[in-house]
């Protein structure tokens, strides 16, 4: 959930109870890195609204470069989702894989739906997605588009999964007649969400998808709470059964959000245990990871150190 800002933030109530790790050192890397960052798996940063100067600074700060950079397009309008050439014109040219959270949907237009977009209604529009993100070098991005889609709370949530993935299907191929080198991200929100109880029923099929992501962040259950990492890894669409959907599916996992919470029910606050414990899930898994890219949203981030120093340390440790 990208608009949701600041979460790297409040100090822990309690000590995190002891949980099953997984299999993997967590310092683990591979002597030589096909990736810019030195890890086995390509890691990287979301910056929402970023710029690279800020990217840049990140890399710095974590002594580390990165592999991937995630921004996001705004969502207003068909303008500001197909057209954004102030934001590629930022990243022209920079040296990461760039990632672009996208919206299915405009969020401030009246009438739109993923009936209509199942229908090819909005098919120009996707053409000229494409059209213009290629004109400017960046025509093999990854594209998350339609994000957390299992989740009420985006306009484009899957209610109806077998008009979703026409839709998904409508757009790629759409966007694809002008930048056929665009790659997408199909994204889910961890664990039981409330639109959709079972994503899988809106896959678009695997023509049309290039990785699996999952986001998941440090709640719903936090890491601190009894048997939290436990859910979170291997729970009901938890990050193994992802894993294990993403492999079955012949596609690697993406990981396009995750990180510490410093709001809200049931958030773990500043708890370095969970980043430990993402640090090993990745190293566990490295040759199935398509990308990570951590969260630093406009209220709180590692780099500054003082809203979660803990978990900004042992980030800094194991990335």
């Amino acid at each position: 959930m990208a608009c949701a800002a600041g979460v790297f933030g409040a100090t822990n109530a309690s000590a995190a109870p002891a949980r099953p790790q997984v299999t993997a050192a967590r310092n683990a890397t591979t002597a030589v890195s096909r990736f810019r960052s030195g890890l086995p798996w390509p890691s990287g940063v979301f910056l929402p609204n970023g710029t690279p100067a800020q990217a840049a600074a990140f890399a710095a700060w974590r002594k580390r470069p990165l592999d991937d950079v995630e921004v996001q397009l705004g969502q207003s309008t068909w303008a500001t989702i197909t057209d954004p050439a102030w934001l590629y014109r930022r990243w022209k040219g920079k040296p990461y894989t760039m990632v672009f959270s996208v919206a299915m949907l405009p969020i401030d237009v009246p009438g739109v739906s993923i009936g209509a977009c199942a229908r090819g209604s909005y098919n120009a529009y996707w053409k000229k997605f494409g059209k213009v993100i290629n004109s400017y070098g960046l025509g093999s991005s990854i594209i998350r588009l339609g994000w957390e889609f299992n989740g009420k709370w985006e306009r484009w949530a899957a209610s109806n999964p077998s008009a979703w993935k026409e839709c998904w299907r409508q757009a790629v191929t759409s966007a694809w007649s002008t930048a056929p080198r665009l790659r997408w991200d199909w994204a889910v929100n961890r664990g039981l969400s409330s639109a959709l109880a079972n994503p899988a029923q809106a896959y678009p099929g695997n023509h049309y998808v290039t990785m699996i992501g999952i986001d998941s962040y440090d709640w719903w259950p936090a890491v601190n709470s009894s048997g939290g990492w436990t859910k979170q890894l291997d729970g009901s669409q938890g990050l193994n059964s992802w894993l294990a959907f993403a492999k079955a599916h012949g596609k690697k996992l993406s990981v396009p959000e995750w990180g510490n919470m410093r709001y809200g029910e049931s958030s773990g606050g500043d708890d370095p245990a969970y980043v430990k414990d993402m640090r090993a899930f990745f190293a566990a898994n490295a040759r199935y990871i398509g990308l990570e890219t951590v969260f630093q949203g406009p209220r709180a981030s590692y780099e500054s150190g003082s809203v979660m120093p803990k978990s900004a340390k042992a980030y800094k440790m194991g990335f």
